[in-house]
């Protein structure tokens, strides 16, 4: 799985690392990571419901932005700094 824009990560190692830190947690076989990111769950500890393969690669490719510029530029409005 990736997003919709990968190929910018040649041009933004930053847009790369989020895109792939956040597959690498939330995309492992068996769980349902993200389906629990959207729409949360019961006390089953089951997602309400399940996000459709498109779905998943708007949620990569939003995180995904949050590391191009602009998406940093929003993250520092919020209050986020870097911390190398």
């Amino acid at each position: 799985m990736e997003g919709f824009k990968t190929n910018r990560h040649g041009q933004n190692p930053k847009e790369k690392e989020f895109h792939d830190k956040f597959l690498k947690e939330h995309n492992r076989k068996g769980y349902e990571d993200m389906d629990l990111i959207v729409f949360g769950h019961k006390e089953n500890l089951r997602p309400n419901d399940i996000l459709t393969p498109r779905e998943k690669k708007i949620v990569l490719s939003t995180i995904q932005w949050l590391g191009s510029p602009v998406g940093q530029g929003f993250l520092r409005e919020c209050g986020f700094t870097q911390k190398d």
